[in-house]
């Protein structure tokens, strides 16, 4: 196919085997392996073509999802001459897209991050899989029916459950069976901000991403991520 660029994904096969037919120049990500030539992570640190762009920590956005979109962009940019000053800017200060993991803010050490747009089981799965330090979730909501054990094995790194709306007797359960000795249920989530506040250490991550549509309680996921907000806003 006829393009001047084709950005690539290195980790995925059937991408690199599609690539080939591009009259194109291939320009190569990983977010998996140190290639050497492209962009891709090394010693926890991003590189484009053996240069260094910026360490991971200092990157707003968790995830590997949003390491493999930073290495591909990176890759992309690139061809257009923009310089590192701009990239790590923009690296540093993009929180990401309102109510979609998006990074609201520090308190006291403590890292609050709005996901409300994750109405389900999925969506929660992998907010959860973005982070590795202990992490506070706030989940509930409408019950649809949903048993939430798919939620399980991402729970390895919740420390506390704090839930709310119809669905919180469920996702309680899986919480002991999974483990988590604090669980508990408050009437919204800006009680849930509070209360995750009052049970959180310092570094702790405090995520909502509930796992469930809003209605039971909410007009829409805006609504209730924009409470989620405000609460951590007056706790500063």
């Amino acid at each position: 196919f006829g393009v001047d660029f084709a950005i690539v994904n290195y980790d995925d096969k059937e991408v690199c085997e599609l690539a080939e037919k591009s009259n194109g120049k291939l320009i190569y990500f990983s977010a998996s392996q140190n290639i050497g030539k492209g962009a891709y992570i090394k010693d926890d640190t991003l590189f484009m073509d053996e240069e260094k762009i910026i360490n991971i920590d200092e990157i707003v956005l968790p995830g590997k999802h949003n390491l493999e979109n930073i290495l591909a962009a990176i890759a992309a940019v690139k061809i257009y001459g923009v310089n590192n000053t701009a990239i790590r800017h923009v690296l540093t200060t993009f929180s990401g897209v309102k109510h979609r993991l998006q990074f609201v803010g520090e308190v006291e050490g403590r890292k609050f991050y709005n996901d409300s747009k994750a109405t389900n089981i999925l969506a929660t799965t992998k907010a959860l899989q973005a982070f590795t330090k202990p992490t506070i979730l706030l989940a509930g909501g409408l019950d649809r029916g949903n048993e939430f054990d798919e939620l399980k094995p991402s729970l390895k790194n919740v420390k506390t459950l704090i839930t709310f709306g119809e669905t919180a007797p469920k996702l309680e359960r899986i919480a002991k069976e999974s483990g988590i000795e604090v669980i508990k249920r408050v009437d919204n989530v800006e009680q849930a901000v509070y209360a995750a506040f009052d049970a959180s250490n310092e570094e702790d991550v405090i995520l909502l991403s509930p796992a469930c549509a809003s209605w039971d309680q909410y007009k829409t996921f805006e609504e209730r991520g924009d409470m989620f907000i405000n609460a951590v806003h007056k706790l500063k």
